[in-house]
């Protein structure tokens, strides 16, 4: 699967989401912005790594402000991907919050407990700012 199929199954979802998403919060600022984020989870552990978001990342970060739009795996997962949208205010935000989250301590513990039998992927996530178009319904 190429990066280009990622993308595009990525945004035909966050499309989707958009729709739902303007239902649901009203009409977005254009200062918001896009981050997709893309994990390679290391062989054998692509249910860990989904388990740790599901059951613990996702409310640290709501605790900071990271406001997960969503999270997918590909139908055809050959490369073990995970992969998530978070929304934030402006760039500048995205850096804030972020650093809080590598900071806060109960991530540091829930990550060093997940990761006691080795790493859950095999490389740091790829991210990739992305700011809604004119015509986008997420603008």
């Amino acid at each position: 699967m190429t990066r280009s199929h990622v993308l595009s199954f990525l945004c035909g979802g966050l499309a989707a989401l958009a729709l739902a998403s303007a239902t649901r919060l009203g009409a977005q600022s254009s200062s918001h912005v896009y981050e997709l984020r893309t994990y390679s989870a290391t062989p054998g552990k692509l249910d860990a790594l989904e388990a740790r978001f599901r059951d613990q990342t996702d409310k640290i970060f709501k605790r900071h402000n990271l406001n997960a739009i969503g999270y997918w795996v590909p139908q055809d997962n050959k490369n073990n991907l995970f992969i998530y949208i978070v929304e934030h205010k402006n760039k500048e935000d995205a850096t804030k919050n972020w650093a809080a989250f590598q900071a806060d301590p109960e991530w540091k513990k829930v990550r060093a407990e997940s990761e006691a039998g080795g790493p859950l992927t095999t490389k740091p996530p790829e991210s990739i700012y992305m700011n809604p178009v004119d015509f986008s319904r997420m603008k």
